[in-house]
């Protein structure tokens, strides 16, 4: 089968759709498949422009003015994404949000190709609260007119599955549930011996509480509340690993450590060297660094919205409301040793390596894919 995928971005901007679809091309190809990955030149030149794997130029500037993921490419661009659409036998479309993914979801119900969009958040609050009902409006009547074309909807996760459902209208029986997985050749437990050189390569002491941030820096993830918590816990460490327009550098804290893309392998080792991940976030459907962090045998601190995109097995997470005193209890209880979840390492591995797979979440849209190919 000859897939097409498509993103606004892929990495080394970082993001849970990049991880995605980054997964789902090596577990596609495993599995005997052509992909083409056809996104955005962004940040320029990061990244070669292949045959298999197409950057187009694009500009960023929704992002970076508003925390928007919306690159806009050239229109003159529409006839390419046409000859590549027709080209292959299906579709992967990653968003409705406006940019190049939603310029090629245009396209392809246009030419009547074969095609499934995976959306993994639902709305997301942003600054302006114009700007959150537009997004509001936009995606919603994207999604609408998506299935009234024909085309099906994924979703990474329950909840946000069910927000599309109830808010925006749109038949259950039109969509699906394709889950965030994990790459098991590149996450899972990291030993004691490695553990201990992981943590004095980052300048992480043994004596301090290490905790670890993963994601894009914006607000929508905690940002403003994580600034405050690492104020009011001086004598704790924070790593944030990622980056984005609110920088940890700009806090001027020094128990406060940044760091900006690694591959694979060092992302399980910095996983791995900490003793939590926290993310505070909001408008997730469900973040493909959780399943990454618990697979390393990392424990998480994570929101109650996020943990309702997964929603069951709540003992295997640290759930908490978006509060800064709410975080620092709970952070200062794990300095204390009373939380028990964080030693147990080789539990939460395991349980993340028999719950998420992207090879399972692969071969459940090439079911998918046979259904829209042969019109079911």
């Amino acid at each position: 089968m000859r897939i097409l995928l498509i993103s606004n971005y892929q990495p080394p901007h970082m993001g849970g759709i990049e991880f995605a679809c980054d997964a789902l091309r090596a577990s596609w190809t495993r599995l005997g498949h052509g992909v083409t990955w056809l996104t955005t030149d962004i940040p320029p030149g990061a990244v070669p422009s292949t045959e298999g794997n197409i950057r187009l130029p694009a500009w960023n500037i929704a992002e970076e003015l508003w925390e928007i993921n919306s690159p806009l490419v050239l229109p003159w661009h529409a006839a390419f994404i046409r000859r590549l659409a027709s080209r292959h036998d299906v579709v992967n479309i990653h968003s409705l949000a406006p940019g190049l993914s939603s310029l090629a979801l245009s396209i392809v119900v246009r030419l009547g190709r074969p095609a499934i969009v995976t959306q993994h958040v639902g709305i997301i609050p942003l600054r302006s609260r114009l700007l959150t009902r537009l997004q509001d409006l936009v995606i919603g009547r994207r999604a609408r007119w998506a299935v009234r074309n024909g085309i099906p909807l994924t979703f990474v996760g329950e909840a946000v599955r069910r927000w599309f459902i109830e808010h925006a209208g749109i038949p259950e029986d039109r969509t699906w549930i394709t889950p965030a997985g994990i790459d098991r050749s590149d996450f899972y437990v990291v030993a004691d011996e490695e553990r201990a050189a992981a943590r004095r390569r980052w300048n992480l002491p043994e004596d301090r509480l290490a905790v670890l941030f993963v994601g894009r820096f914006y607000q929508k993830k905690g940002m403003p509340l994580l600034e405050e918590v690492a104020r009011r816990c001086p004598e704790m460490v924070f790593t944030f690993r990622g980056d984005g327009p609110e920088n940890p550098t700009n806090w001027g804290l020094p128990n406060v450590n940044v760091i900006g893309y690694l591959s694979a392998g060092d992302l399980r080792l910095l996983y791995g060297a900490h003793d939590l991940l926290v993310l505070p976030s909001v408008g997730e459907g469900w973040p493909a660094v959780v399943p990454q962090a618990m697979a390393c045998g990392l424990a998480c601190l994570i929101s109650e919205e996020t943990f309702q995109g997964y929603g069951r097995d709540r003992h295997m997470f640290l759930v908490c409301q978006r509060e800064v005193e709410t975080i620092v209890r709970i952070l200062r209880e794990a300095e204390q040793g009373r939380i028990s979840l964080l030693r147990e390492r080789e539990i939460i591995s395991s349980y993340a390596l028999e719950n998420w797979d992207w090879d399972k979440t692969a071969a459940i849209y090439v079911e998918l894919f046979k259904r829209v190919i042969h019109g079911k």
